[in-house]
């Protein structure tokens, strides 16, 4: 996943940088350990095609609610691995009993936003503390 991550350009929507190994394997023992709310679950899955990993798919969940995240290295953005991988991680989650689904994605994505539509999610109006737009699927929309 280094490799995978390690394209400064990657980062222009979402700021930060590539990590380093040691980093990644921090960050990775923080994820696996899970997280500190009881009333949450954290989901990961690397992402890959042909064996090789190509990205990463997330959701933290709380009760009926799922935020997903993705994220496909740039040598393979372009290709529906996001879509695919989002939606395989959505309808899975939707299996498990979420109902609500969200996204946090910068104004300027217009990648992500694509990939969003594709999973049903509209843009509420509503700007997070990063000025990224939260995206939401609910039941009753």
């Amino acid at each position: 996943m280094v490799e995978v991550l390690s394209d400064p350009d990657l980062y222009i929507f979402t700021g930060g940088e590539p990590p380093t190994l040691g980093g990644l394997e921090e960050r990775y023992r923080f994820q696996v350990e899970g997280s500190p709310r009881e009333d949450e679950v954290w989901h990961n899955w690397i992402v890959r095609h042909d064996g090789v990993a190509i990205g990463y798919v997330q959701a933290t969940v709380t009760g009926e609610d799922a935020e997903l995240a993705w994220v496909v290295g740039t040598q393979w953005q372009g290709r529906g691995f996001a879509r695919e991988a989002a939606a395989a991680m959505k309808r899975w989650l939707a299996d498990e009993g979420a109902l609500n689904f969200s996204a946090h994605i910068h104004p300027d994505h217009h990648a992500s936003a694509g990939v969003a539509i594709d999973l049903g999610l509209h843009p509420s109006g509503q700007l997070d503390e990063d000025g990224e737009m939260i995206w939401r699927l609910a039941p009753h929309e």
